[in-house]
């Protein structure tokens, strides 16, 4: 605060609460400019990543080793039987069941995982790329590659394969 008149003027200065707050806001605007000039620089860095995986997205190939299996499991069954129902489609199974333990309904946990064959790797003996496999849910292991939704899972963990031919073909590999 300034009073005066004429020739004189007398600075006040500032209460202790206006001091506070004053040094408050200027801490608070500090760290807010800190923050922010590093969470551009992480944008920055973050985008130019992008950018170069992005550049290198076309040429990028996955292949799993050994005798892994690189698999996109489905977000249901395409196996589970519909009925038709003056032109509604019902589920034949039903996802809820009752607690032995509770008594109460719940949703059934599907232990199995359906997955289109993505790329096998050397060693695999019985599978190859467009089949259709059954595993453990357990077994997965997710692939995070471009958010495509891969897993990846031994060939000795799958349960089933489906396919057009695939007794003949397993037949040829016995021989």
């Amino acid at each position: 605060m300034i009073f005066g008149g004429g020739d004189l003027s007398v600075a006040m200065p500032q209460t202790i609460d206006e001091q506070v707050k004053t040094e408050a806001a200027k801490a608070f605007n500090e760290a807010f400019d800190l923050k922010k000039q590093e969470m551009d620089s992480q944008i920055r860095t973050e985008l130019e990543t992008a950018k170069e995986i992005t550049d290198k997205m076309d040429t990028m190939e996955i292949v799993p080793l050994g005798s892994y299996v690189l698999v996109r499991p489905y977000q249901k069954n395409p196996f589970e039987k519909l009925e038709i129902v003056d032109g509604i489609i019902i589920p034949e199974h039903n996802p809820m069941v009752k607690n032995p333990n509770s008594g109460e309904m719940e949703e059934e946990v599907n232990f199995s995982v359906q997955a289109d064959v993505i790329e096998v790797g050397p060693a695999c003996k019985y599978l190859q790329e467009g089949d259709i496999v059954y595993y453990r849910r357990a077994q997965g292991i997710p692939v995070p590659f471009f958010r495509q939704g891969f897993e990846v899972v031994n060939e000795n963990q799958i349960q089933v394969v489906i396919n057009a031919g695939i007794k003949k073909r397993f037949e040829k590999l016995n021989k």
